[in-house]
């Protein structure tokens, strides 16, 4: 072979393999350094890592916030946390790649076009790839959303609270129900024609009745000798829910569910994937958070209005499960630039900008 030719088809060869190697680590891989950083998250449970509240105002009537498009962005000066919000959040992946993670859950990878579903007060967190990620989400309130309609049940918003079996990233090939429901929400959002409210209202409706039904499988699955699991638990959550502030132990939740109290004990930790008392004392802590951001009473007064009998103990809880006492905490929370600001939501086309 003409040794000319040689080494053009061999600089060929390196070019389009080192095109290769690049293309492979800046569109697939989150950087090298985020990858060690979120495997030392992951190793230590987030014990060192500050968590945000981000709370949403709904509006009453129609509580369904929408960031799409270019009417809201992410300050670039915001710093990067585990936070959880004060309602369910669906994201929608435009472009880019990434791991989406989650407080005690494994990484989950994202790319394009997938859809996200995150319950109310999860701590998480979406860390892009190399190549920038663009999402937009749709912020709902489930429990008045779904309240107000007359044919559903008071409770029926306590599924997202069920979190082991619920899907948290979506694809049309995983989930093509779900994704189709998805994409036609984002679509009426994005279009507002005539009615588009309404028409929001029944496909939502539509999204919780299928998220309904893969959780209610789900815990047939899990719980096969029991045809009842599900309604258990759902009587244990709506209990929990209503009186989350006062005494609590196990055997009196099992007899308010007439099971046993190791029958209970074994349902809760398979289809909510912790105890009865660990899911009690973080939902104290996040109704905590809501009250530290309102800032209308002092610390101690939010310990006895979450259930805590003594300062001490709530602090204890507290830190263990926000990594900070709730005196940094409000600090911390408070000092810092609101990074979830929402601006002239109801304006046809907003001249100002949402900011998260």
């Amino acid at each position: 072979m003409n040794p000319r030719i040689f080494y053009i088809i061999y600089a060929l060869y390196c070019f389009f393999l080192h095109l290769l190697i690049y293309c492979y680590y800046n569109y697939t891989k989150p950087p090298l350094p985020i990858i060690k950083e979120l495997k030392t998250m992951q190793k230590q449970s987030f014990q060192r890592f500050p968590i945000r509240y981000r709370p949403y105002d709904f509006p009453s009537r129609f509580p369904v916030l929408a960031f799409l498009g270019d009417n809201w962005t992410i300050s670039v000066n915001s710093p990067e946390y585990l936070h959880f919000h004060n309602g369910l959040e669906i994201g929608h992946c435009i472009s880019g790649n990434g791991q989406l993670f989650l407080a005690g859950q494994a990484p989950v990878p994202y790319e394009a076009e997938a859809f996200s579903i995150l319950f109310p007060q999860v701590p998480h967190l979406a860390v892009r790839g190399l190549q920038e990620s663009r999402w937009e989400y749709i912020y709902i309130d489930p429990k008045h959303f779904l309240e107000s309609a007359s044919d559903c049940g008071s409770d029926t918003w306590q599924i997202f609270y069920m979190l082991q079996e619920v899907p948290v990233i979506v694809t049309a090939a995983s989930f093509p129900l779900l994704y189709h429901y998805l994409s036609r929400i984002f679509r009426e959002f994005q279009e507002k024609e005539p009615l588009y409210q309404q028409a929001v209202h029944g496909l939502l409706f539509s999204l919780f009745s299928e998220i309904n039904r893969i959780t209610m499988s789900a815990a047939d699955s899990v719980m096969s000798e029991s045809g009842d699991s599900y309604s258990y638990i759902r009587s244990a959550l709506s209990y929990l829910y209503a009186h989350y502030n006062e005494p609590f132990s196990v055997s009196g939740l099992a007899e308010h569910c007439c099971i046993s109290e190791s029958h209970l004990r074994r349902l809760f930790k398979n289809m909510v994937g912790i105890s009865p008392l660990e899911y009690l004392q973080h939902y104290r802590i996040q109704q905590a958070c809501h009250l530290i951001h309102l800032n209308q009473m002092p610390v101690s007064v939010i310990a006895q209005q979450v259930g805590y009998s003594s300062l001490s103990s709530f602090n204890r809880q507290f830190q263990q499960y926000m990594h900070m006492s709730p005196s940094e905490w409000k600090k911390e929370h408070l000092a810092d630039a609101p990074p979830h600001e929402v601006r002239s939501y109801d304006a046809p086309r907003p001249r100002h900008i949402f900011q998260i």
